[in-house]
């Protein structure tokens, strides 16, 4: 048969756009493309896949449809398209045209509807046809000549439904997922179903009687009086919503499947768009989807992506001793180079080193192919023949070193006994300090910077599946792929050091983001002690908690359900107990956590099963997890700090993120307490910076009460809330210092009277007035509020002190829910960004002071404004002054910078 494809345009353009909501996509010019590069890699894939005979789109119109005329709330709590999609959708209209695709629209129908038609003409003229979308509500068109796909994810195969498949999905026929709406409705598109009445119910029905008809003529059948009663009362609803989920197949509009035939594009325009969105890499495979032939000038005039010549360059392959010898000479006499290292695994207390590149100038490089000695004899230098060989460059200081991703790099050569003097630059850490939205890995930082496309390690193997590998790889292949990145990485080092210059941020780079490497390799190598036996009963009592609370909240709803699965409490809470609707999302009314705490005082249910989620939370995340990443030969937690993830300037850490323990519940400060000293002569040290982000935006702002109180060491909560609630300091209750913090802190980050409503839990008009009257007693924080978005608004982004940017592309947006937020992120990142800046400096400081006086105690953690350190007792009390010291000059403000400190035998008896 052949076969039909019909694709959902508008629904795959939403996906597309909502998958890349956190990193949009955008042209050099400043133009949006998430959805048009998600819609076009889906049918591009959906091409590939079914490589169809006919093929057409069809796009929803702006027009009400007849269901807004049958029910006027018909998808009426939809948001407005957001505006940057808007100018997308045209572009994807350009690309059907230009692949020679029929586009099927028609005024007062959806594109469910044109859809439904043309699979059943499809299916009557004797052809196989498939509508592509994600929306389920598409399986109801499901025969035995029709297929719904359901686009995946890139890296994932599209599921195909078939009948089967639909019954094993969800229980019933295809015909029969109208009558399935009917009683359970649609929420995204407020379609209403039968109140009270969900999948759990509406299943069982639908299979003994057949059909919604069928029930309503069976109501006496029914056992349950209650939910008799519900189909009773929302009897006109359901028929209802049935006719509001049904697709109609017989659309007045002519489609003629013939007109479909697909394989004649309009090549030259296809690309010449494809160019211009700055879709590089899809072009080759469209060409191939199309057997093209074209023209090679037409691709240097889209920028096609360069990729591996070795007629370009000189890439040397060094596996004897005396070549080794000559490089190492080589190197020693030059004033900078690129090294990078290749390894059977990312564990640099245990990995071993396949080799290692080196780059002196662009366009050639040369790989040390290296082997540990229980390999036993082969064609590549042992690691002692390296280490004798390259450690006098490695380790000389009067060279510059560079590298991508130094850390690691740092770390390997640490492990076979290397200590790399005098790094000097990171193309990773560049990248991330010019625009910390960008991706940063050097395949990402090439094709950005150079319009090449470097050789892939999964060409030569798969490292994720056995990174040992590597040791198989054919060296002349592996010669070619790690001597490109020593060389590409110094083709970036030369265009990155320059625009670092331009763009005035040398200071984060140089005296920040690059000597903070090494401060972050060492603490990562050496871990901080854990008490696993406390932790494994800590699990065990958590265990006992959660299962008490589970049975509170089966009594409180009143049956037992999975209170982990997110559409059976969407059920209980807003079917069964009626409670109001939070924000909505694709599945229903959203249950995360902000969604919850707004129920708060509802229903009893809400308390216990936020508690409960905090105590899983804590069970999955710390308390079962934190034994297994003890590492074996150590007996350490290791945890690996990252340097480019969160655009403020902030570290992250992972495996575990210690930066997400909680601190405000006795149970989340317990977690503390595993960590602890290497032994009886050391003790957990912790420094914590007291308020300062502030402290940082009292120096900012400038604000004469701010100031004063930081200058006069008053309790700057007390003191805001004598001046806000106008009382003096001595009368200040415990509820109105409480306010006053979270009013203090809330302002930092941007917030109105409805956050501080729910935060204080006062109506919303004493809120409004509580921050007025803040503006009006530190007019300061207004000015400097206000000033920050205006200068965001004209330079496109906001800066902390010492230069760090974060770009806001929408901060001029007309579209309000999206400029408010890149405005409240213009305030904040002055502020926050400003202290992640201090207290790296701190480490830096700290570290060096520590080296020079070869103190034996350590840096173990470093988490937000704290630092933390396995102390020598001998050393503790030197060891306080020095990190005050320095934590506490490490950036000058204009009010005092105060740190905390204290020490025990665990961290939480620190803290």
């Amino acid at each position: 048969m052949k076969k039909f494809v019909i694709i959902d345009a508008l629904a795959l353009a939403y996906k597309a756009y909502f998958a890349f909501m956190n990193r949009p996509l955008m042209t050099k010019k400043g133009e949006p493309t998430s959805a048009v590069y998600g819609f076009l890699t889906q049918i591009v894939k959906i091409m590939e896949d079914t490589k169809p005979d006919y093929m057409a789109v069809a796009f929803d119109s702006k027009e009400k449809t007849f269901r807004h005329e049958r029910y006027d709330l018909y998808k009426s709590s939809r948001s407005d398209m957001p505006e940057d999609m808007i100018p997308q959708l045209q572009r994807i209209k350009d690309i059907v045209e230009a692949f020679g695709l029929p586009l099927y629209i028609l005024p007062g129908y959806e594109a469910d509807d044109l859809i439904g038609t043309a699979v059943r003409i499809a299916e009557e003229n004797g052809y196989r046809a498939f509508a592509v979308t994600p929306d389920k509500d598409y399986v109801q068109l499901v025969t035995d000549n029709i297929n719904v796909i359901i686009p995946g994810k890139s890296s994932e195969e599209n599921e195909v439904i078939d009948r089967a498949k639909v019954f094993e999905k969800y229980g019933f026929t295809p015909e029969q997922m109208t009558d399935y709406l009917g009683i359970v409705g649609d929420k995204s598109d407020d379609i209403p179903g039968v109140k009270g009445v969900g999948e759990k119910t509406a299943v069982p029905l639908i299979q003994e009687f057949g059909s919604l008809e069928n029930i309503y003529d069976n109501l006496d059948k029914i056992g349950k009086k209650g939910v008799v009663k519900k189909f009773e009362t929302d009897r006109e609803n359901a028929f209802l919503s049935k006719e509001l989920a049904t697709i109609v197949r017989d659309v007045p509009y002519d489609i003629d499947i013939e007109k479909a035939k697909f394989g004649s594009p309009d090549m030259n325009k296809l690309l010449s768009i494809i160019a211009e969105l700055e879709f590089r890499n899809i072009g080759n495979r469209i060409r191939k989807i199309f057997e093209e032939e074209t023209e090679p000038l037409l691709f240097d005039n889209m920028h096609d992506m360069k990729e591996f010549d070795k007629t370009s360059v000189e890439y040397i392959l060094i596996n004897d001793v005396n070549k080794a010898k000559e490089l190492s000479d080589l190197l020693s006499r030059s004033e900078l180079f690129v090294f990078d290292t290749e390894t059977d695994s990312l564990d640099t207390l245990t990995l071993n080193l396949a080799g290692a590149s080196f780059a002196i100038d662009e366009g050639k490089a040369w790989f040390v192919a290296t082997a540990p000695e229980t390999m036993g004899k082969t064609d590549r230098l042992t690691i002692t023949e390296f280490v004798d060989i390259f450690r006098e460059p490695l380790e000389n200081a009067g060279i510059k070193k560079v590298c991508q991703n130094g850390k690691f790099d740092i770390g390997v050569m640490k492990r076979i006994g290397i200590d790399v003097k005098n790094f000097w630059f990171d193309t990773m850490l560049a990248s991330y300090v010019l625009n910390p939205d960008d991706k940063h890995g050097m395949n990402e930082i090439s094709e950005r910077m150079l319009d090449y496309s470097p050789i892939k390690i999964t060409s030569l193997y798969d490292p994720k599946k056995n990174p040992e590998k590597v040791f198989e790889a054919p060296v002349s292949e592996l010669t070619n792929y790690a001597a490109e990145d020593a060389d590409i990485t110094l083709r970036l080092f030369n265009i990155l050091s320059g625009k670092l210059k331009e763009e005035n941020l040398v200071k984060v780079a140089y005296d920040i983001e690059f000597p903070l490497v090494e401060v972050l390799e060492k603490m990562e190598r050496t871990g901080i002690k854990l008490d696993e036996e406390s932790l494994i009963e800590m699990s065990k009592e958590l265990g006992l908690h959660l299962e008490q609370q589970t049975r509170e909240i089966h009594s409180l709803a009143g049956e037992e359900f999975n209170v982990n699965s997110t559409q059976q409490l969407q059920h209980i809470l807003f079917d069964k107990l009626g409670l109001p609707p939070t924000k909505k999302t694709k599945t229903g009314f959203s249950t995360d956590a902000r969604s919850l705490e707004s129920l708060r005082g509802k229903h009893e249910i809400i308390d216990i099963m936020l508690n409960y989620r905090q105590l899983a939370k804590l069970k999955s995340t710390y308390t079962d997890a934190l034994p297994r990443l003890i590492h074996p030969v150590t007996g350490r937690l290791h945890t690996t700090f990252n340097q480019t993830v969160a655009s403020t300037g902030r570290l992250s850490s992972l495996d575990p993120n210690l930066q997400n323990i909680p601190i405000r519940t006795e149970l989340g400060r317990e977690i503390r307490k595993a960590f602890v000293p290497t032994d009886e002569n050391h003790t957990i040290f912790s420094a914590d910076y007291s308020q300062i982000e502030l402290r940082i935006m009292a120096s900012i702002c400038g604000d004469e009460n701010l100031v004063s109180a930081f200058r006069n060491n008053e309790d700057i909560h007390r003191s805001t809330a004598a001046l806000v609630f106008e009382v003096q300091p001595e009368e200040v209750t415990q509820d109105m210092r409480r306010k006053a913090k979270e009013v203090n802190f809330g302002i930092l980050y941007g917030i109105g009277a409805f956050g501080l409503k729910t935060r204080l839990g006062i109506s919303q008009k004493h809120a409004k007035e509580v921050i007025d009257t803040y503006f009006k007693k530190f007019p300061g924080v207004q000015k400097f509020i206000d000033e920050s978005v205006k200068a965001a608004q004209d330079k496109g982004f906001a800066e902390t002190l010492s230069g760090r940017r974060r770009f806001l592309k929408n901060i001029n947006s007309s579209n309000r829910v999206v400029r408010q937020f890149e405005e409240r992120v213009a305030v904040n990142m002055p502020i926050q960004g400003t202290a992640a800046d201090m207290i790296k400096l701190a480490m830096i400081n700290v570290n060096n002071k520590m080296e020079s006086l070869k103190m034996r105690s350590k840096m173990v953690l470093q988490v937000h404004d704290e630092l933390v350190f396995d102390a020598n007792l001998d050393e503790l009390e030197k060891l306080q002054t020095l990190v005050k010291n320095e934590m506490e000059n490490a950036f000058p403000l204009d009010v005092p910078v105060t740190v905390e400190y204290g020490s025990g035998k665990n961290w939480l008896e620190a803290h």
